[in-house]
Protein backbone atom coordinates (compact mmCIF):
# COMPACT_ATOMS: atom_id res chain seq x y z
CA UNK A 1 0.00 0.00 0.00
CA UNK A 2 1.50 3.26 -0.99
CA UNK A 3 1.46 6.15 1.51
CA UNK A 4 1.07 9.56 0.15
CA UNK A 5 2.42 12.54 1.90
CA UNK A 6 0.97 15.77 0.96
CA UNK A 7 3.45 18.50 0.24
CA UNK A 8 1.78 21.11 2.44
CA UNK A 9 2.06 18.89 5.47
CA UNK A 10 5.73 18.22 4.83
CA UNK A 11 6.40 21.90 4.47
CA UNK A 12 4.66 22.67 7.76
CA UNK A 13 6.68 20.06 9.53
CA UNK A 14 9.89 21.44 8.18
CA UNK A 15 9.02 24.93 9.34
CA UNK A 16 8.21 23.62 12.82
CA UNK A 17 11.57 21.84 13.07
CA UNK A 18 13.41 24.94 11.92
CA UNK A 19 11.69 27.03 14.56
CA UNK A 20 12.70 24.59 17.29
CA UNK A 21 16.29 24.63 16.07
CA UNK A 22 16.43 28.39 16.13
CA UNK A 23 14.93 28.48 19.59
CA UNK A 24 17.54 26.06 20.92
CA UNK A 25 20.36 28.04 19.39
CA UNK A 26 19.07 31.22 20.95
CA UNK A 27 18.97 29.68 24.40
CA UNK A 28 22.46 28.14 24.26
CA UNK A 29 24.21 30.47 21.87
CA UNK A 30 26.39 33.55 22.17
CA UNK A 31 23.72 35.50 23.98
CA UNK A 32 23.82 33.03 26.82
CA UNK A 33 27.61 33.15 26.84
CA UNK A 34 27.58 36.94 26.99
CA UNK A 35 25.54 36.88 30.16
CA UNK A 36 27.81 34.32 31.84
CA UNK A 37 30.58 36.84 32.69
CA UNK A 38 28.04 38.88 34.56
CA UNK A 39 26.97 35.79 36.42
CA UNK A 40 30.57 34.96 37.32
CA UNK A 41 31.21 38.57 38.32
CA UNK A 42 28.21 38.50 40.63
CA UNK A 43 29.62 35.36 42.20
CA UNK A 44 32.89 37.16 43.09
CA UNK A 45 32.97 39.67 46.02
CA UNK A 46 32.23 43.17 44.84
CA UNK A 47 33.75 46.40 46.07
CA UNK A 48 30.72 46.82 48.32
CA UNK A 49 31.48 43.47 49.98
CA UNK A 50 34.95 44.61 51.06
CA UNK A 51 35.36 46.63 54.35
CA UNK A 52 34.53 50.23 53.67
CA UNK A 53 36.72 53.20 54.62
CA UNK A 54 34.28 54.01 57.41
CA UNK A 55 34.76 50.55 58.98
CA UNK A 56 38.50 51.06 59.48
CA UNK A 57 40.07 54.08 61.30
CA UNK A 58 41.33 56.57 58.79
CA UNK A 59 44.86 57.97 59.17
CA UNK A 60 43.47 61.25 60.51
CA UNK A 61 41.31 59.41 63.06
CA UNK A 62 44.16 57.22 64.29
CA UNK A 63 46.41 60.26 64.52
CA UNK A 64 43.78 62.11 66.52
CA UNK A 65 43.33 59.17 68.86
CA UNK A 66 47.06 58.79 69.42
CA UNK A 67 47.45 62.53 70.03
CA UNK A 68 44.63 62.58 72.55
CA UNK A 69 46.04 59.50 74.21
CA UNK A 70 49.46 61.06 74.57
CA UNK A 71 47.94 64.28 75.88
CA UNK A 72 46.08 62.37 78.59
CA UNK A 73 49.15 60.31 79.48
CA UNK A 74 51.57 63.21 79.66
CA UNK A 75 51.05 66.39 81.77
CA UNK A 76 50.18 69.44 79.72
CA UNK A 77 52.30 72.54 79.80
CA UNK A 78 49.66 74.37 81.80
CA UNK A 79 49.70 71.55 84.37
CA UNK A 80 53.44 71.75 84.94
CA UNK A 81 54.64 74.17 87.67
CA UNK A 82 56.20 77.32 86.30
CA UNK A 83 59.44 78.74 87.74
CA UNK A 84 57.49 81.55 89.39
CA UNK A 85 55.32 78.97 91.20
CA UNK A 86 58.30 77.52 93.03
CA UNK A 87 58.85 78.97 96.51
CA UNK A 88 61.45 81.66 96.72
CA UNK A 89 64.29 81.46 99.14
CA UNK A 90 63.71 83.31 102.38
CA UNK A 91 65.28 86.78 102.33
CA UNK A 92 68.22 87.37 104.58
CA UNK A 93 67.08 88.83 107.85
CA UNK A 94 68.08 92.42 108.51
CA UNK A 95 70.16 93.09 111.64
CA UNK A 96 67.39 95.45 112.71
CA UNK A 97 63.70 94.72 112.88
CA UNK A 98 62.93 97.97 111.06
CA UNK A 99 63.44 101.69 110.78
CA UNK A 100 63.29 103.78 113.95
CA UNK A 101 60.11 105.83 113.75
CA UNK A 102 58.95 108.80 115.78
CA UNK A 103 56.72 106.67 118.01
CA UNK A 104 59.74 104.53 118.94
CA UNK A 105 62.03 107.44 119.85
CA UNK A 106 62.48 110.30 122.25
CA UNK A 107 64.54 113.37 121.32
CA UNK A 108 66.31 116.19 123.16
CA UNK A 109 68.57 119.06 122.09
CA UNK A 110 71.92 119.45 123.82
CA UNK A 111 74.67 122.01 123.33
CA UNK A 112 78.09 120.63 122.59
CA UNK A 113 80.69 121.46 125.19
CA UNK A 114 82.68 124.35 123.77
CA UNK A 115 80.30 124.48 120.83
CA UNK A 116 79.88 128.24 120.81
CA UNK A 117 81.36 130.21 117.90
CA UNK A 118 81.09 133.73 116.52
CA UNK A 119 77.44 134.13 115.54
CA UNK A 120 76.58 130.40 115.78
CA UNK A 121 76.28 127.44 118.18
CA UNK A 122 76.93 123.70 117.66
CA UNK A 123 74.35 121.41 119.20
CA UNK A 124 73.22 117.77 118.99
CA UNK A 125 69.82 116.18 118.61
CA UNK A 126 69.91 113.03 120.76
CA UNK A 127 67.59 110.19 119.66
CA UNK A 128 66.92 107.36 122.15
CA UNK A 129 65.18 104.09 121.32
CA UNK A 130 62.24 103.80 123.74
CA UNK A 131 60.76 100.70 122.07
CA UNK A 132 61.18 97.07 123.12
CA UNK A 133 62.94 96.04 119.92
CA UNK A 134 66.00 97.28 118.10
CA UNK A 135 65.68 99.56 115.10
CA UNK A 136 67.81 101.35 112.52
CA UNK A 137 68.36 105.11 112.35
CA UNK A 138 70.55 106.12 109.43
CA UNK A 139 70.76 109.35 107.44
CA UNK A 140 69.67 112.95 107.78
CA UNK A 141 66.82 114.05 110.05
CA UNK A 142 64.54 116.86 108.95
CA UNK A 143 64.74 119.92 111.25
CA UNK A 144 62.90 123.25 111.33
CA UNK A 145 61.83 125.89 113.86
CA UNK A 146 58.22 125.96 115.09
CA UNK A 147 56.25 128.51 117.11
CA UNK A 148 54.13 127.76 120.18
CA UNK A 149 51.23 126.61 117.96
CA UNK A 150 53.46 124.12 116.13
CA UNK A 151 53.65 126.10 112.90
CA UNK A 152 56.92 126.10 110.99
CA UNK A 153 58.91 129.33 111.11
CA UNK A 154 61.34 130.15 108.32
CA UNK A 155 63.39 127.76 106.18
CA UNK A 156 64.23 124.20 107.26
CA UNK A 157 67.78 123.13 107.99
CA UNK A 158 70.12 122.44 105.11
CA UNK A 159 72.14 119.22 104.96
CA UNK A 160 75.82 119.29 105.71
CA UNK A 161 77.86 117.18 103.33
CA UNK A 162 79.07 114.19 105.36
CA UNK A 163 79.30 110.41 105.14
CA UNK A 164 76.31 108.52 106.52
CA UNK A 165 76.82 105.28 108.46
CA UNK A 166 74.21 102.70 109.44
CA UNK A 167 73.25 102.95 113.11
CA UNK A 168 71.42 100.13 114.92
CA UNK A 169 69.81 101.06 118.23
CA UNK A 170 68.98 98.39 120.79
CA UNK A 171 66.28 99.32 123.34
CA UNK A 172 67.60 102.19 125.48
CA UNK A 173 70.49 103.05 123.14
CA UNK A 174 70.97 106.50 121.59
CA UNK A 175 72.31 108.17 118.46
CA UNK A 176 72.95 111.81 117.69
CA UNK A 177 72.65 114.20 114.77
CA UNK A 178 74.92 117.33 114.91
CA UNK A 179 73.16 120.67 114.27
CA UNK A 180 74.73 124.07 113.70
CA UNK A 181 72.46 127.04 114.54
CA UNK A 182 73.17 130.63 113.48
CA UNK A 183 71.91 133.58 115.53
CA UNK A 184 68.87 135.17 113.89
CA UNK A 185 69.96 138.63 115.06
CA UNK A 186 72.83 138.49 112.58
CA UNK A 187 70.47 139.26 109.67
CA UNK A 188 68.84 142.52 110.81
CA UNK A 189 65.48 143.61 109.51
CA UNK A 190 65.56 141.19 106.57
CA UNK A 191 65.29 138.34 109.06
CA UNK A 192 61.71 139.12 110.12
CA UNK A 193 62.57 138.06 113.68
CA UNK A 194 59.93 135.74 115.18
CA UNK A 195 59.64 133.95 118.53
CA UNK A 196 59.90 130.16 118.41
CA UNK A 197 59.17 127.43 120.96
CA UNK A 198 61.24 124.56 119.65
CA UNK A 199 62.34 122.36 116.77
CA UNK A 200 60.24 119.96 114.71
CA UNK A 201 62.39 116.90 114.05
CA UNK A 202 61.67 114.15 111.53
CA UNK A 203 63.75 110.99 112.18
CA UNK A 204 65.56 109.76 109.03
CA UNK A 205 63.25 107.90 106.63
CA UNK A 206 60.09 108.74 108.60
CA UNK A 207 57.12 111.00 107.86
CA UNK A 208 56.10 111.51 111.50
CA UNK A 209 57.87 114.02 113.71
CA UNK A 210 58.87 114.92 117.25
CA UNK A 211 59.02 118.40 118.79
CA UNK A 212 62.11 119.32 120.80
CA UNK A 213 61.81 122.26 123.20
CA UNK A 214 64.00 125.29 122.45
CA UNK A 215 62.67 128.75 123.20
CA UNK A 216 64.28 131.60 121.24
CA UNK A 217 64.05 133.58 118.02
CA UNK A 218 64.26 132.66 114.37
CA UNK A 219 63.93 134.32 110.98
CA UNK A 220 60.52 134.09 109.33
CA UNK A 221 62.11 134.98 105.98
CA UNK A 222 62.36 131.69 104.08
CA UNK A 223 65.40 132.79 102.07
CA UNK A 224 67.50 132.86 105.24
CA UNK A 225 68.75 129.48 106.46
CA UNK A 226 69.70 129.42 110.14
CA UNK A 227 70.56 125.71 110.57
CA UNK A 228 72.58 122.91 109.01
CA UNK A 229 72.27 119.25 110.05
CA UNK A 230 74.60 116.25 109.65
CA UNK A 231 73.72 112.51 109.40
CA UNK A 232 73.06 110.48 112.53
CA UNK A 233 75.91 108.62 114.19
CA UNK A 234 76.35 106.48 117.32
CA UNK A 235 76.41 108.32 120.62
CA UNK A 236 79.86 108.09 122.17
CA UNK A 237 79.81 106.29 125.58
Amino acid sequence: MTTRVHAPRLLAAAVALGTLALTGCASGGPAAEETSPASSASAEPTAGAEPTAGAEPTPSESTSESASGSASAEPSESGEPTPSASPDASPTASPADGVCTADMLSAVLETEMGGGAAGSVYRQIIFTNTAEEECEITGYPGVSYVDAAGNQVGAPAERESAESAEVILAPGESALAPVKQTNAQNYGADCQLTDVAGLRVYPPNDTESLVVDQAGSACAAEDIVLMTVAPTKPLSP
